[in-house]
């Protein structure tokens, strides 16, 4: 998955769960699933690495961060559009009952996009090996 697909899918992802582009949340969540995907590893240390990193990104404070991604989170979870998350796994895993955390939800876009490439990896080589009987 080359950069620009990757950036597509997010953007999917979000639009899926109500993050309207006209909000700062939704280009920090953006970015922070692409830096989880690209280093694993940020995703525990949200507080220390990855809104530092984001902030960075955006020459805002790491502050402003957190609190951007927290509002879009509370205005996809006021509007129903979390349970876009049932979509995006294709199965019931979210029932609008809690509001995702900033962790929560960046990692579970992060394991989607995951597994996406896998699924793609595998049937690359599914289809490359049908041949060679």
């Amino acid at each position: 998955m080359n950069d620009v697909e990757l950036k597509n899918n997010i953007t999917e992802m979000l639009m899926s769960l109500k993050i309207s582009p006209a909000i700062y949340g939704f280009d920090y969540i953006r970015k922070a699933v692409e830096f989880c995907k690209k280093d694993s590893k940020l995703i525990y240390n949200i507080t220390s690495q990855l809104y530092p990193k984001v902030a960075q990104f955006y020459n805002v404070k790491p502050s402003i961060v957190e609190r951007c991604i927290r509002k879009a989170i509370t205005i996809s979870y006021e509007n129903g559009g979390l349970l876009g998350i049932n979509e995006i796994y294709n199965m019931v895993i979210y029932t609008n009952n809690y509001k995702l955390t900033n962790g929560e939800l960046i990692s579970m876009l992060t394991e989607k996009l995951r597994l996406m490439e896998l699924r793609e990896e595998y049937e690359y080589k599914r289809t490359s090996n049908d041949g060679e009987d």
